[in-house]
């Protein structure tokens, strides 16, 4: 998989870099990263699926069931943080030549710099071919 950051500026945010790889783990199933950032009790919100998922546990088993075998591209165009906020969004690209934007959208238990991803509401866009 090939994997694409364009912002440049400002990185002097450390909870940037946390969203990035944070995401990053979700489409590789790096299980090691997701526990080191995620809360016990985080939540999923797949909004176009109408799924939530409640739990690391349930989390992880969700990583490891979604079909992400094709998934050849990353791209992230944004990395947006505030206080205990952040938002990152760009582009999937599957094997097939299907593109998916997407956004996600994450609470993080407190505002500090060790505060663990508490919430992720993820947008998917229908694909584009």
């Amino acid at each position: 998989m090939i994997f694409s950051y364009q912002p440049k500026g400002c990185d002097n945010a450390p909870r940037k870099q946390i969203v990035i790889e944070f995401t990053v783990a979700l489409v590789m199933r790096h299980n090691d990263v997701i526990k080191k950032y995620a809360d016990e009790s985080i939540v999923w919100d797949q909004l176009q699926e109408n799924k939530k998922v409640e739990s690391l546990s349930s989390f992880i088993t969700a990583i490891q069931d979604e079909n992400n075998n094709n998934i050849i591209v990353l791209e992230i165009y944004q990395v947006i943080t505030h206080g205990k906020f952040a938002s990152i969004n760009g582009v999937i690209s599957l094997a097939n030549g299907t593109k998916i934007n997407f956004c996600d959208v994450y609470t993080f238990s407190n505002a500090a710099k060790s505060g663990k991803v508490k919430e992720i509401k993820s947008y998917r866009l229908p694909p584009i071919q």
